[in-house]
């Protein structure tokens, strides 16, 4: 009877060993292993991959607490094959609400700052997609060009990018770390009853940013290196766009221009640095309705037919320093700056800190002109030489439909400087004999 009763005891013993140790120690074990396997990594991936839209890879995967992982050696590519980050390794917190990743440096081409803007558009339009709110921390961050060339070294102060919800819609939130007053939100707002979408941004940029990450940013790829290699902005705004496009204001400073870059597709070419500041720019319906700006530019130099073309088109008049030169000749100047208002009356420049518009080592080149001058002449000026004059080149196309709108009378009615009417004026050239506008109503001749 003891012998049965004991052998019962040991069945029971080690059936409760098997049931509560062995088998849940085998389980546990089983699915440690299973999550290192490329079967649960590669299920991680295609989730991640569903939710923001873009191919990635990763060389493994760390479990680093509960709801915590370490993926290390991360890659996302484009729908092209085409990488566009690389990050060594990110940690991933997930929460019911909220998802926090942390990564050591971050370094973005322009196509990869598109990619993200893209992203965060779709985080901010579609709360179905996205359903908890994201914090990302990044120690440094840095940028490359279009090549993969590292523009600036990933040593800039680190960022933390807030996706959160508020008052009814959601905003994503960029700033430095430590916090300063350098940032950027952008908010989607709450609709009104009026079609299309609602979104205001504001926020300012004090450490230079290159020309052709915001280019990125804005879907204007074809304008990044519009200003040369080496272009860097900062700038401060405060918009909101409606349906009709964006009010609001901005202000902005372009240092590093490469006057090269930026004639390249002129009638005529030019060479020499150049600074861009933007005092103010107001829109209305998404057209500028008034530009105050300053441009100063260092010593370099400018073929005769833009020399002429500054005097034809745009009014300027020959300064004392003014010499003739051969037809193609290059003529070299000191330096220079001026004043630029636009609005409803059309283009009026002025005279800045320098004594003319343009100097040269004989005196001023270029003084301003007695009277401003109509858009559609500025447009004019700036069309490239192999194409049809206004309103058909992108570049003369983009340029009036953000100019303001002229106002009938306005031009003979306010300022000092009366916009003259609508046409070219051949203008007399100390030296030359007049030849008709140049870079006005057509293709310059070019050999």
């Amino acid at each position: 009877m003891f012998v049965a009763q004991q052998a019962a005891r040991s069945r029971v013993v080690r059936t409760t060993f098997v049931v509560a140790c062995l088998i849940p120690c085998a389980g546990l074990v089983a699915w440690a292993g299973w999550r290192r396997t490329g079967v649960h990594r590669d299920g991680l991936l295609r989730q991640w991959a569903g939710a923001v839209g873009l191919s990635l890879s990763v060389d493994s995967v760390e479990h680093v607490r509960p709801g915590s992982l370490r993926l290390h050696g991360v890659s996302v590519s484009n729908d092209r094959g085409g990488r566009l980050v690389e990050v060594p390794w990110i940690e991933v917190d997930g929460a019911a609400t909220e998802v926090r990743i942390r990564l050591p440096e971050l370094t973005c081409s322009p196509a990869a700052i598109a990619a993200i803007v893209r992203l965060g558009r779709a985080w901010l339009d579609e709360p179905a997609r996205f359903d908890r709110n994201v914090v990302i921390d990044v120690d440094r961050f840095g940028f490359t060009d279009a090549g993969g060339a590292a523009s600036e070294p990933a040593d800039r102060p680190g960022l933390r990018i807030e996706c959160v919800g508020v008052e009814g819609g959601r905003a994503i939130r960029v700033r430095t770390e430590p916090e300063s007053e350098e940032g950027l939100v952008v908010q989607s707002l709450a609709g009104d009853g009026s079609a299309g979408r609602r979104m205001a941004v504001r926020g300012m940029v004090a450490t230079p940013v290159p020309i052709a990450a915001v280019a990125a940013a804005l879907g204007w790829s074809a304008a990044g290196q519009t200003a040369g290699p080496e272009a860097r902005l900062t700038g401060a705004i405060d918009a909101e766009l409606a349906e009709h496009g964006w009010d609001g204001v901005f202000r902005a400073t372009l240092t590093e221009i490469d006057l090269a870059a930026v004639t390249a597709t002129l009638p005529w070419h030019g060479h020499g640095p150049a600074r861009l500041i933007v005092d103010e720019c107001l829109l209305v319906d998404g057209r500028a309705t008034s530009i105050r700006a300053v441009v100063d530019v260092g010593a370099g130099g400018l073929e005769q037919e833009g020399l002429e073309a500054l005097v034809t088109t745009l009014g300027c008049r020959p300064g004392p320093g003014w010499r003739p030169a051969a037809r193609r000749g290059d003529v070299g100047f000191l330096g220079g700056s001026a004043t630029l208002a636009i609005d409803h009356r059309g283009l009026r420049i002025g005279r800045a800190a320098a004594p003319g518009l343009l100097t040269g080592e004989g005196g001023v080149l270029l003084e301003p002109p007695a009277a401003g001058v109509s858009l559609d002449r500025v447009a004019r000026a700036l069309s490239p030489a192999t194409a049809l004059a206004v309103p058909a080149t992108p570049m003369s196309g983009w340029l009036l439909s953000v100019f303001p709108f002229p106002r009938s009378g306005a031009a003979s009615t306010e300022g000092e400087n009366p916009v003259e009417p609508n046409r070219s004026l051949p203008r007399d050239l100390p030296g030359n004999t007049p030849r008709g506008p140049v870079g006005a109503g057509g293709p310059a001749p070019r050999r």
